[in-house]
């Protein structure tokens, strides 16, 4: 039997329980309501009065029969059921009060292993200022970076193995107060890859069977070779979807378009090779050619460039349906921007209000070295990282994998930049010259298609020559026919951005010389030639009346003349020297006959009613 008393002197222990025999008597209900008396978290209480009536109900039992129950409340309490037994042996020994949860002595404290070298503090140090000095001089640091570091330093700085440094779990920990919280992750769309486009849903099965593009502008100030501020690189990625690989990508400080897209896509579809200053340890062998690509909704996806690229390469174009269907790539340009560009100097965030106040001051990586450090993240890290959807396979591992074919599909590359090049249409000019970008390309060859219309393949990186090719006819491809020099240049190389830039200068130079006495001259010139034609526009007005006054008289016979000219008339008959007195007699005697007005119509003068416009 066991005696039971009640201590009055101590809470944490209620029940001093001493054995006598072998037999246990069961606790009372007086012990359960002391016991629960002292706990005030009702989830404590509730998990207790279950952990009393396992006990309870297991004492009550023996044997198979004990066993049995074990497993029974191991199952209900969310326990090992050697977690069962211990906790009843405990309570057989100690009592009902051993089961209940006491604080540890060193809660809230950092807790390591002894086994760490070279001490629990010395990692806790090097943890807290990898993590403060990993977020200064506009650089950015999160804990898994942090936890990297520590591995890093361990394994290869002091040659210590897997458990004799802290796991990331520590590292977590003791960054707790300094980071921020966990954001809520996305649980995905499970095992199966589906891309749904507008013109369909996209079921992945295989490499190289889909692949995404896409580009951003990066939060990283390089500086040029003087180490003058340069800005912020336009980085344009092509990666596959059925093992998340970084196929290919494309820098450059403008705004991206068809052609860094053309340029990603060429970069992506052949071998790439890099010499030993990129300190590359893995090959980036990836490569081929994909049967869809796709893509967001912007205008240079939907580009005639890119469209005729994918006629000649017989790729098949898709435009996602939702912003959500871009989340492989998007998440690539996360994981690089929290690895890499935030712990470069210069990094300036992607948060506005966020947004270091000195980035400028710290940047200081050219070019050539942004592009060797990306080069070397996406071949020796981001490739050979474990893909997440399968935990024994890497992204260059499940490639290979899910590759049809030991080989990929490869394109000569000649073919592919003729591919890759931006056509524009001509109509061939006398002595066989074409015109383009305010360029003259001549060739004797050329003369033949005079007047007839071509198609010129330009490369915008060098347009002193151009390609020339027959216009598509049907959905036919065009043919070669011949190239064409730029007939007033000497250089061997000149990009397009090169000339416009030239030509902006010519003109901006014109614009600043003094024309103030060209411009005087043409205003003085155009004011006397309009008064000249206004003083021609009178003297012929004049001329022209005159000369309808002169021989523009009417040869209509007046039928009723003027009084002035019937007065003259019989004044002239009057003064006739011989008159006889019988016809003076009958002038005087007869009646003056009233003669009607003539009508207002009866022209005297046509030419001049037409000259008044009547």
């Amino acid at each position: 039997m066991l005696e039971k008393k009640v201590s009055q002197g101590e809470q944490n222990n209620l029940f001093e329980v001493t054995p006598v025999g072998m037999q246990l008597t069961a606790p009372t209900q007086q012990d359960h309501k002391i016991l629960i008396e002292q706990i005030e978290d009702a989830q404590m209480k509730r998990e207790i009065l279950l952990k009393m009536d396992a006990i309870e109900d297991i004492r009550t039992n023996s044997g198979n029969g004990k066993q049995e129950r074990i497993r029974q409340w191991a199952q209900k309490l969310g326990k090992h059921p050697r977690t069962i037994a211990r906790m009843l042996s405990k309570a057989d020994i100690e009592g009902l009060a051993a089961i209940t949860k006491t604080k540890r002595a060193d809660a809230g404290k950092r807790r390591g292993k002894k086994q760490w070298q070279p001490s629990v503090e010395y990692w806790v140090n090097f943890i807290e200022k990898t993590y403060r000095d990993g977020n200064k001089n506009s650089r950015r640091m999160n804990r898994n970076q942090v936890y990297n570091q520590v591995k890093g330093h361990a394994e290869l700085e002091l040659g210590l193995k897997e458990g004799e440094y802290p796991s990331h779990v520590f590292v977590y920990q003791v960054l707790a107060p300094l980071a921020e919280k966990k954001k809520v992750r996305h649980p995905g769309q499970g095992s199966r890859i589906v891309i749904k486009t507008t013109a369909g849903e996209l079921v992945v099965e295989r490499s190289n069977q889909v692949w995404q593009i896409d580009h951003t502008r990066l939060d990283t100030l390089l500086v040029d070779e003087n180490l003058e501020l340069a800005g912020s690189l336009y980085i344009t990625v092509v990666i596959d979807s059925y093992s998340g690989c970084a196929m290919g990508f494309y820098l450059g400080f403008e705004a991206a378009g068809s052609h860094e897209v053309a340029l990603a896509l060429r970069h992506a579809i052949l071998a790439k090779q890099y010499p030993p200053d990129y300190q590359i340890q893995h090959e980036w062998m990836v490569a081929g050619l994909p049967e869809y690509i796709v893509t967001d909704r912007a205008k240079e996806f939907r580009s005639g460039h890119l469209r005729r690229i994918a006629m000649d390469l017989n790729i098949q174009l898709r435009l996602r349906a939702y912003p959500q269907q871009g989340g492989l790539i998007e998440s690539l340009f996360d994981k690089a921007n929290k690895e890499v560009l935030s712990m470069l100097p210069g990094y300036k965030g992607s948060n506005v209000q966020k947004r270091p106040l000195d980035a400028e001051k710290y940047a200081c990586i050219t070019y050539e070295e942004f592009e060797r450090i990306l080069t070397r993240y996406f071949v020796d890290h981001y490739n050979q990282h474990l893909y997440p959807r399968v935990k024994n396979q890497t992204r260059i591992q499940r490639w290979w994998a899910g590759l049809i074919g030991e080989q990929p599909k490869l394109l000569e590359e000649r073919a592919l930049d003729i591919c890759l090049m931006k056509t524009v249409p001509r109509y061939v000019q006398a002595y066989g010259c074409v015109q383009f970008e305010c360029l003259i390309y001549s060739a004797t060859w050329l003369q033949k298609f005079e007047g007839q219309q071509v198609t010129l393949r330009y490369n915008p990186s060098n347009i002193v020559t151009l390609l020339v090719y027959s216009v598509e006819n049907n959905n036919q491809a065009s043919i070669f026919i011949g190239t064409v020099k730029a007939r007033d240049l000497d250089e061997e190389r000149l990009s397009l951005k090169e000339w416009k830039a030239i030509k902006q200068k010519v003109r901006s130079c014109g614009k600043a010389i003094d024309q103030s006495s060209i411009l005087s001259e043409r205003l003085a010139l155009n004011e006397f030639a309009q008064e000249k034609i206004k003083t021609l526009k009178q003297r012929r007005a004049s001329e022209q009346k005159r000369i309808n006054r002169k021989s523009g008289q009417s040869k209509v016979i007046e039928l009723f003349p003027e009084e002035k000219e019937t007065a003259a008339v019989l004044e002239k008959e009057t003064s006739a020297p011989e008159l006889s007195q019988e016809s003076a007699i009958n002038l005087v005697s007869e009646p003056k006959q009233q003669c009607a007005k003539p009508s207002q119509s009866i022209a005297y003068d046509w030419n001049q009613i037409i000259e008044e416009n009547w």
